[in-house]
Order: structure tokens, then sequence, then C-alpha cells
């Protein structure tokens, strides 16, 4: 019979399991209703890259995935259309996936040329310095596009809803190896802001 700590050892293993390798992001997943409509959104207007394009029919779906650089380097999006569904609640806990661009002005005027949706013009955060804007792709899906110098991942974050702030803290933290950066909290919005990274602070 095991005794208390032994049967304790499974679960601390599984919170330490992140410290032993060098971790990153890769890529984030969501379903798309039209995967050939949101594919010449993402290159054309937000000037992504294409990288491959998978067809499953035996399991009736497809799936593509589409990033700024390579893949090897660089977090990716994998898009997944499953035959027959064209339209999904996107629900309330997605928020935005961020996108750094030098000059947003100029990114969302070209967004605009290319037919994208921008839903919020260029201009700085509200009591802040930061530029900013926001589209909208044609399922509905948030990208905030974020004026900041070059920088070698575009893709930069992805913003979620959660229930218990400190509890996905924790999580993110010990299960998956995260950093917290910093934490802002917005009483005229209502919202607690948190923002965590794998293994480093970005630059």
């Amino acid at each position: 019979m095991a005794t208390g700590s032994e049967a304790a050892k499974p679960a601390e293993a599984v919170l330490e399991w992140n410290k032993q390798d060098n971790k990153r992001m890769l890529h984030a997943v969501y379903r798309v209703g039209d995967l050939d409509c949101t594919i010449k959104n993402y290159t054309e207007c937000f000037g992504m890259k294409l990288l491959r394009k998978r067809d499953v029919p035996d399991e009736k779906y497809t799936n593509t995935f589409l990033e700024f650089g390579p893949e090897d380097t660089n977090f990716a999006l994998e898009l997944t259309y499953n035959y027959g569904v064209d339209k999904y609640d996107i629900g309330e806990g997605f928020g935005h996936i961020g996108i750094v661009n030098e000059d947003v002005y100029k990114f969302a005027e070209n967004i605009k040329s290319k037919g994208g949706n921008i839903t919020r013009e260029p201009g700085p955060v509200k009591e802040g310095t930061t530029v900013i804007a926001f589209a909208q792709d044609p399922d509905g899906y948030w990208f905030a596009l974020i004026q900041r110098a070059e920088t070698p991942e575009p893709l930069c974050q992805i913003m979620l809803r959660v229930g218990d702030l400190e509890r996905s803290i924790k999580f993110y933290e010990k299960a998956l190896g995260m950093k917290l950066l910093r934490i802002k909290d917005v009483p005229d919005y209502k919202v607690l802001v948190d923002h965590a990274d794998f293994i480093k602070e970005l630059q």
C-alpha cells in the first residue's frame, strides 16, 4: 500500500514535467466555416503565410497552418474546417489574438483596402499611449493590432476570459511552466488582466 508521500508523486510529476525541456508556444487551433475565405483573409489582409493544408476525408475535416515566419521558430494558427459546418458560436471565453506591427495605422488601412473588417480604428488605448486597432475575421474572431517595434514573433498574445484569475494563473505557472509578467486592474472596464509568457519575458 502506498504511503501518503508516494501517492503524491504522480501529481507532483505532472507539475514538474515542464522543467525538463525548453518549451515554446506552437500553435492555437480553432474552427472556421469557410477555410478558403479565411486563408485569403489572413494571407492578404494580415500578411500571413500559408504553410500547409491537409484534407482528412475519413474524419471529415480539413486543417491548415498559417504564420508569419518559419514554423520551427514562429507561433502558428491552425484552422480547422469540419465538413458541412459553416458557422460556430465563438462563445464568451475567447477574447482575441494579438498581432504586433510597427505601424498600426498603415496596417489597418491595408486590411481595409483588401476587404478586411476593422472594427476599431487605430489610436491610443484609453489613458495610455500604446496604439492599437481591432480587426474581425470572416467567422467573427477578433484580432488586436498592437503597435510595437519590429519583432520576430508578430503573433504576440492570446486573450482568454477566465472565471477565477488566481486559480488560472497557478495552472499556467505550475502545469505549463509559464511566467507571470504583470497584472493590470482596469476598474472602468471591470476587468483584471494578467500577462504570461513561456520561459522568458518578450523584450
